[in-house]
C-alpha cells in the first residue's frame, strides 16, 4: 500500500471526525448557570445619618416555619398582598430578608421569588452573617441599622 492511496482512505473519515467534533463543541457552548445575584451587603457605621427615616421593613424567616413582618408573625400566602401594599406608596422601595441559618434552601429562594413579584423596583437585601447577627443583638433598636447598611453603588 502507497502513502498516496493511505492518504485517500484516510481523509474522508478524518474530515468526519472533524465535522463530528465541531459539531460537539458548538452544541456544548451554552452559558453556565449563574446561580441568584443578590447584592452583597456591608455593615458601616456613618457619624451622619441625614439619609434615615426609619421606615424599614423586615422580613423574618425562622427556623420554626413562621413568617414576621417588622416583628408581626404573618401566614406565608399573605406575604405578597403585605408587601406589595407597603411598597405601593414609597418612592424607594427597599425591603430586608433576615433568614435564620437552619432554614431550608427551597424556601428562602420561594420568599425572594415571591418578593420581587409584589411591586416593580423593589430591592431585596439579604441580611446573613455578621448582618443578621447585628439585627438579632438584643440591645440594637431596629431603626438604626438599616442607617448602618452600605448597598453596593452598582445594584442600587
Amino acid at each position: 500500500m502507497d502513502l498516496l492511496r493511505l492518504r485517500s482512505l484516510l481523509a474522508p473519515s478524518m474530515a468526519a471526525l472533524f465535522i463530528l467534533l465541531t459539531l460537539c463543541v458548538l452544541g456544548v457552548q451554552v452559558p453556565p448557570s449563574t446561580g441568584i445575584k443578590i447584592p452583597l451587603l456591608s455593615l458601616h457605621h456613618h457619624k451622619d445619618r441625614f439619609t434615615c427615616d426609619g421606615r424599614w421593613e423586615f422580613v423574618q424567616l425562622l427556623d420554626d416555619g413562621t413568617t414576621k413582618i417588622n416583628e408581626e408573625q404573618i401566614r406565608d400566602e399573605d406575604l405578597a398582598l403585605l408587601v406589595s401594599s407597603i411598597m405601593e406608596s414609597r418612592a424607594e422601595r427597599v425591603i430586608y430578608v433576615v433568614p435564620s441559618p437552619e432554614i431550608p434552601y427551597s424556601r428562602f429562594v420561594e420568599t425572594l421569588s415571591t418578593l420581587k413579584k409584589t411591586a416593580p423596583d423593589l430591592h431585596i437585601g439579604v441580611l446573613s452573617g455578621k448582618l443578621r447577627d447585628a439585627y438579632v443583638q438584643p440591645s440594637l433598636q431596629r431603626f438604626d441599622l438599616p442607617c448602618d447598611i452600605d448597598w453596593p453603588s452598582e445594584e442600587f
